[in-house]
């Protein structure tokens, strides 16, 4: 499947047409619509990682099992998928390979994947693939900059090592989600990464069912048992105690096309052997 016919789908799919590239405000509001609209609507998870599928970053695979299926996935898949789409309609961009801390000072590797987008001058963080923590708008890089989105609100700061720190507004303080820096990474330093945290024993994603979902006023996310429903007025927390209410949270909350044998699978290796 050639690139174009992918980004014509993916956009359409989006309900993203008519927008103007000529101008930068205009690339400017396409990127906001593009990461807002597809973290509403692709959720964030690690299915396919603990029921142990494969996972091909191909675009066309990637575009199969985000668009085609309604899947979702995580970040290489997502940003891979981004990447490519800005990319092919002139975008400037850049990979960039992210240390995930929350807020620790941390030896981590570098196993999230963003996007930098360069645009008259300014650099902006496009990132479709964090979880429920995640903006739901590029993150312009200027440093100490306080962004707001909505109730949220984001910055990214730089340390002395030189390192990025892409932060959120939690509980008054702002914390660091993750560093990264501005070196060149190809897709071969991708892969890498994709193979140690779909892979590797002790990754988060290969131990853990995560879902996640942001539309417009809400967040919906998942870990193992526990469900969050995250609005304006607060958080509401349901414990999940059977493998339909798992099913119906998975198909109708995060609009996944997924099987009753599965979420009966994932019930019993995540939610009832951890209760």
């Amino acid at each position: 499947m050639n690139r174009q016919l992918i980004v014509e789908g993916y956009l359409s799919d989006l309900g993203i047409k008519g927008f103007d590239l000529t101008s930068s405000e205009g690339q400017v509001e396409f990127l906001n619509k593009l990461q807002a609209a597809h973290i509403a609507r692709h959720s964030f998870n690690s299915l396919a990682v603990v029921i142990g599928n494969e996972l091909p970053l191909d675009l066309t695979s990637l575009y199969e099992k985000i668009v085609v299926k309604r899947r979702g996935g995580y970040c290489f898949e997502h940003n891979k998928l981004i990447f490519n789409v800005l990319e092919q309609l002139g975008f400037d961009v850049k990979l960039a390979l992210a240390r995930v801390v929350y807020n620790r000072d941390v030896d981590s590797p570098r196993t999230h994947r963003v996007t930098l987008v360069r645009i008259n001058g300014v650099d902006y963080v496009v990132d479709g693939g964090f979880g429920h923590l995640g903006a739901r708008l590029p993150v312009r890089l200027e440093h100490g900059v306080e962004q707001p989105q909505g109730k949220e609100s984001f910055r990214i700061v730089i340390k002395e090592s030189g390192e990025h720190c892409y932060q959120v507004l939690k509980d008054g303080d702002y914390f660091t989600l993750y560093t990264f820096d501005l070196g060149v990474y190809t897709e071969s330093d991708c892969l890498v990464g994709h193979f140690f945290s779909h892979r590797h024993p002790t990754a988060a994603f290969v131990n853990n069912l995560v879902v996640s979902r942001k539309p417009e006023d809400s967040i919906y996310s998942l870990r193992n048992g526990e469900f969050h429903w995250i609005i304006a007025d607060g958080t509401t927390v349901t414990r999940l105690t059977t493998a339909l209410e798992l099913h119906e949270k998975l198909t109708q909350v995060f609009e996944l096309d997924v099987d009753v044998a599965i979420s009966e699978f994932l019930f019993n290796k995540f939610v009832q052997d951890n209760s």
